[in-house]
């Protein structure tokens, strides 16, 4: 590549193209990932993404998994009601609020979690590790970002389907 017919400009956006191709990849390889999990844990994709949630969290309210979920409380509820038919979460009384509930795996879950996505994230904290440091935080950064953009855009589109929460809201990304 010559400078003249290739100038940086483009090679920086052809760079970041390469990007968004391979999160894009990465997206349908993650979904066929949580085809599997699914079939193993035998939930359905939302049930499956609450648990995922939940473990992130160690223990969650059921609002604050609703909210996370962007979904009511009722369906929320739901979920909840069918993680905990399955066994993998169990709702507990909030020992610092008698009114509250509280949301967990259990060990059943966490297990076949492990089972499951174990070999993924040790896999992938092994490729990690032979980044430097300087790149790894370059690679937290933008996924960081990127995250916050997509939060940011999920926002803005629900918003415009609901035109009071946008109006209350503000409006614009």
């Amino acid at each position: 590549m010559d400078a003249v017919s290739n100038p940086p400009d483009a090679e920086r956006l052809q760079l970041a193209e390469t990007v968004m191709q391979e999160l894009r990849a990465l997206s349908t390889v993650q979904d066929r990932l949580d085809q599997y999990a699914m079939h193993r844990f035998g939930i359905n994709r939302t049930d499956l993404r609450a648990l995922d949630l939940i473990g992130q969290a160690g223990v969650i309210s059921p609002t604050a998994l609703a909210i996370a979920l962007g979904m009511s409380t009722g369906a929320t509820s739901a979920v909840l009601d069918r993680l905990e038919s399955a066994g993998y979460a169990s709702r507990e009384p909030d020992p610092s609020h008698r009114r509250r509930t509280l949301v967990r795996q259990t060990p059943r879950a966490e297990k076949l979690g492990e089972a499951i996505f174990g070999p993924m994230i040790s896999g992938t904290i092994g490729e990690a590790a032979g980044y430097p440091d300087s790149a790894l935080a370059s690679i937290a950064e933008f996924l960081g970002a990127h995250r916050a953009l997509l939060t940011r855009y999920l926002s803005a589109v629900a918003d415009a389907a609901d035109p009071a929460a946008s109006a209350s809201a503000g409006g614009d990304v």
